[in-house]
């Protein structure tokens, strides 16, 4: 057996030198954390003026549109024969069920109470017309102060969150009851959404979820994204902001 050969020895660290790579690194640190928050409120504000950009042009041009063919119907049903007026009259209706589709995929691209009322209203808003439009029974608790406190991306993100997560219910779950709570803790934002559907492992992945996509948005307003399920039991969706994150 050979010899066991001696270890090198270590040089002892210069104090200093190690001081200096530590606040070096500390400064790299800080400026990786500045441009990460500066990229997600670009992306976030480049999605949402996306969104606002295809509302208007929903709004104001295909909506017009339709209104205009709108009037041309009308205008050729009092002339035209019996037979033929009742079949403009059905086409008027289904001209008329459209611009009602384009003015809901309007609201939702970008909701007119969100800009004028706030967060609190445009979540009831959003909440009760989801039960009407899903046959289902829904519910909302929000913070007697209010949301309004919470900054503009802060707001965008617990809408478009609370969205997915109901039309993920409608087209998935089988749900009879959504429940959505807003709560304030400790300086942060909790917002839960359950439902009472057939649930399903959140370790297996599920087409058409959406769960990557909140996740991210969640991440890019500086937040976190949780999801509490099993097949049978139902599902829960958490979003945790600020302090609470």
């Amino acid at each position: 057996m050979g010899a066991i050969r001696a270890r090198a020895a270590i040089p002892t660290a210069n104090v200093e030198e190690v001081a200096r790579l530590h606040r070096a690194f500390d400064r790299m640190l800080e400026r990786l954390e500045a441009e990460r928050d500066r990229t997600a409120t670009a992306v976030l504000k480049a999605q949402e003026g996306e969104r606002a950009r295809l509302a208007r042009d929903l709004h104001d041009e295909a909506n017009q549109a339709l209104t205009g063919v709108l009037l041309r119907l009308e205008a050729t049903a009092q002339d035209a024969p019996a037979a033929l007026r009742a079949e403009l009259r059905e086409t008027q209706g289904v001209a008329t069920q459209a611009m009602g589709e384009l003015v809901r995929l309007a609201r939702e691209l970008r909701p007119v109470a969100l800009d004028d009322l706030g967060l609190g209203a445009a979540l009831r808003t959003q909440v009760d017309e989801f039960g009407r439009r899903a046959g289902l029974r829904t519910s909302l608790s929000i913070p007697a102060a209010g949301l309004e406190d919470l900054d503009t991306d802060e707001q965008i993100v617990v809408y478009r969150i609370v969205q997915e997560g109901l039309s993920n219910v409608a087209r998935h779950s089988g749900a009879r009851n959504v429940r959505v709570d807003v709560e304030r803790l400790s300086g942060g934002t909790v917002v839960r959404l359950a439902d009472d559907g057939t649930g399903f492992t959140p370790s297996v992945a599920v087409p058409g979820l959406g769960i990557k996509g909140m996740r991210e948005r969640a991440v890019l307003a500086g937040g976190r994204f949780y999801v509490d399920s099993a097949p049978g039991h139902g599902t829960t969706i958490e979003l945790r902001l600020g302090a609470a994150a």
